[in-house]
């Protein structure tokens, strides 16, 4: 074999065009493929007849398919400018896709985000935050058959005691969300009540004493037009609850004492708060967020009736490793809920690792030609060594 041969530009050309589509093949897998090979082992939950809710009689008139919806919870973007671009950029991609990619798949009918939208929103500028909520709606653009509706966390008003005036505005001009909003689908009078659960410490602030008096309106129409069917809680801070010890979730946690006590008004809901809600608005099932852990559990109430509880993970790779989200096919009477996981950064991560070492491993032993001694006899007539 001649050197000339083994140097020849063509061969060397053939031999990049075969490293360059190895190498894109890498990057659309892990960059698009991924999210919806993962994505596919998730699915819309069926309905069983045996577990719907008899008490309550569906509308005569609808013939509409069960209502699909979609939870979200502590997105968490990046408001500050200080923090590093490409950290953001990965973030903030892989939600884009996690989100573009489950749209595709699910046609969901609504869309809750169950607050913390932004990661020190409370504490941004004005120009910040408008610069944040414009690429929220653009990471999370829908179609026009989809609607999104945004609860308030934490980290966009601050705790309790951290809530202004203009923050709160701000927040409430940007996603239309009052203290307690009521949302229903008319035809099949499936009710939603969402809380501004930061206005729910009873202290008889004005925060609090304003949402306590949009709640009892939200309560009092509900009732006044004889259209009560067990409203659907949300709110970013999770129902009171001790600890995590009862929860239904995939952990490796066994022993009682790995489970911390969480604390009232910064971790979970008051229990006075909590006893209120669920007395006023008697839900039939309650969704949270906050803790960035899955947890799934039933409170007890009056009667001994048993009112489940899903608190959503974090749908971003800056919280978790492996993110998720939450369906739910709901009609009047009956519903039921299924726990969607995304792609795992690590698996990601080791995607490219083991993509590159492929590459690698082609460069020296792929074909009947000696690349790296192409590449080498290449880089010397480059750089005339």
């Amino acid at each position: 074999m001649k050197i000339i041969d083994v140097c020849g530009f063509h061969t060397m050309l053939h031999f990049l065009v075969k490293i360059l589509f190895l190498t894109l093949l890498i990057l659309i897998y892990c960059e698009f493929i991924i999210y919806y090979f993962v994505l596919l082992g998730c699915s819309w939950p069926q309905l069983s007849k045996l577990e719907q809710d008899f008490t309550i009689q569906p509308p005569k008139d609808s013939t509409k398919k069960p209502l699909r919806v979609m939870f979200i919870a502590d997105t968490h973007l990046i408001c500050s400018y200080k923090e590093h671009s490409f950290n953001k950029l990965r973030r903030e991609w892989q939600m884009y896709r996690s989100f573009q990619s489950a749209q595709f798949l699910f046609e969901p009918h609504i869309v809750f985000f169950l607050g913390d939208v932004t990661d020190g929103g409370q504490l941004c500028s004005d120009d910040e935050w408008n610069k944040t909520i414009e690429r929220f709606y653009s990471l999370f653009s829908t179609s026009n058959d989809t609607r999104i509706y945004v609860l308030p966390g934490n980290h966009d008003i601050g705790f309790h005691y951290e809530v202004t005036d203009g923050h709160l505005k701000r927040f409430e001009q940007s996603f239309q969300a009052p203290h307690v909003r009521l949302l229903t689908i008319d035809d099949d009078k499936i009710h939603f009540i969402l809380i501004n659960s930061i206005a729910f410490e009873g202290d008889q602030c004005r925060l609090c004493q304003r949402a306590e008096n949009e709640l009892n309106e939200v309560v009092n129409d509900l009732k006044r037009t004889g259209a009560w069917t067990k409203p659907i809680l949300l709110s970013h801070f999770p129902l009171y609850r001790i600890n995590d010890e009862h929860c239904s979730r995939s952990s490796s946690l066994k022993t009682t004492t790995q489970f911390p006590l969480l604390r009232e008004r910064f971790d979970v809901l008051s229990q006075e708060a909590t006893e209120h809600l669920l007395t006023t608005i008697q839900p039939r099932l309650a969704f949270s967020g906050h803790m960035h852990n899955y947890c799934y559990i039933q409170h007890n109430h009056t009667n001994n009736k048993l009112i489940p509880e899903w608190t959503i993970p974090s749908f971003s790779w800056e919280i978790r490793d492996d993110p998720s989200f939450m369906l739910m096919t709901i009609t009047t009477n009956n519903q039921r809920v299924a726990h969607c996981y995304l792609p795992r950064e690590t698996t990601v991560f080791w995607s490219y690792v083991i993509g590159a070492f492929l590459i690698i491993f082609y460069i020296l032993f792929g074909g009947r030609r000696p690349y790296c001694l192409i590449v080498f006899c290449f880089l010397r007539k480059i750089l005339k060594i």
